[in-house]
């Protein structure tokens, strides 16, 4: 498995974050679902100016 870290793809067995991430101490993070019909996402402006 690989997982997109840091703007890269690596083997899951190197992908870490310190524990001293912002993220990983203080929860950071963003949550947005979105749906599409028939491939294209519903809303997709609305969305991407939201995030």
């Amino acid at each position: 498995m690989y997982i997109f870290l840091n703007n890269r793809i690596v083997p899951a067995s190197e992908a870490n974050v310190s524990v001293y991430d912002h993220g990983f101490l203080y929860g950071d993070g963003i949550y947005e679902t979105m749906r599409a019909y028939k491939g294209i996402v519903f809303m997709l402006g609305r969305h991407l100016g939201r995030l």
